[in-house]
């Protein structure tokens, strides 16, 4: 073999080498690729596999909260009509034209509440005397009777044969105050009317207030 044989015959190797070492990189290059693609993808396979899991037990807890839902329902649905019928809201009239079946000392307990609220020992004792000596400084009334919202039945739909319980709100919109109040309204056995008192008006008995110091009973002697 002369030199140029010799010469052309290792150029022909190196570019051999050469095209075998570029293969090698690409094949290299595509193996890891693939790894890399797998590895995204095995990530990807787990956080899925988490938001499945996830998912199912956000499903199983509004499945869970929907049926407490739909039990709430079933239980004060009857109510929230009774609420809305006729009678109701006659007496719901009734009741907004008579702010003075309100507890006196509801509205005293009302005062007292915000005394303590918003006041020190000193500051109470001082806007106690100025309750006594300048009277009560509240003017609760009940709501719109278009506002069904203050006034609800307790056992309207269940024929009572003694009396009717109502749920009442008494508002004071100047003071932004609030009294919660459970009356009673007896009924005539024959009829299902309410009894009314020896002026015509209807008998409105509060049992107990909540006037945010929690709910305190009246009792007949209290009254």
């Amino acid at each position: 073999m002369n030199f140029k044989e010799d010469v052309f015959a290792k150029v022909i190797t190196y570019i051999t080498v050469a095209v075998l070492l570029g293969a090698m990189l690409v094949e290299a290059f595509v193996i890891y690729t693939e790894r890399s693609e797998k590895k995204e993808i095995a990530g990807r396979l787990v956080s899925a596999r988490a938001s499945v899991s996830s998912l199912t037990k956000e499903k199983a807890e509004l499945e869970a909260h929907n049926t407490e839902l739909q039990e709430f329902k079933s239980k004060w649905e009857n109510l929230v009509i009774l609420a809305d019928n006729e009678f109701c809201q006659e007496l719901r009239e009734e009741l907004f034209r008579r702010p003075e079946v309100i507890p006196e000392e509801a509205i005293e307990a009302s005062l007292k509440a915000e005394l303590e609220e918003g006041q020190g020992p000193e500051e109470e004792k001082a806007g106690s005397e100025e309750q006594t000596e300048d009277g009560p400084l509240a003017a609760f009334v009940f709501p719109s009777p278009e506002d069904k919202e203050w006034f609800l039945p307790l056992n309207l739909g269940n024929k009572p044969s003694v009396e009717y319980l109502f749920y009442a709100r008494a508002v004071d919109v100047e003071r932004d105050r609030c009294i919660d109040l459970l009356y009673e309204v007896p009924v005539d056995g024959a009829d299902d009317s309410p009894l009314l008192d020896e002026d015509g008006e209807i008998i409105w008995n509060c049992m107990a207030y909540d006037a945010g110091l929690g709910w305190t009973l009246i009792t007949e002697e209290e009254e």
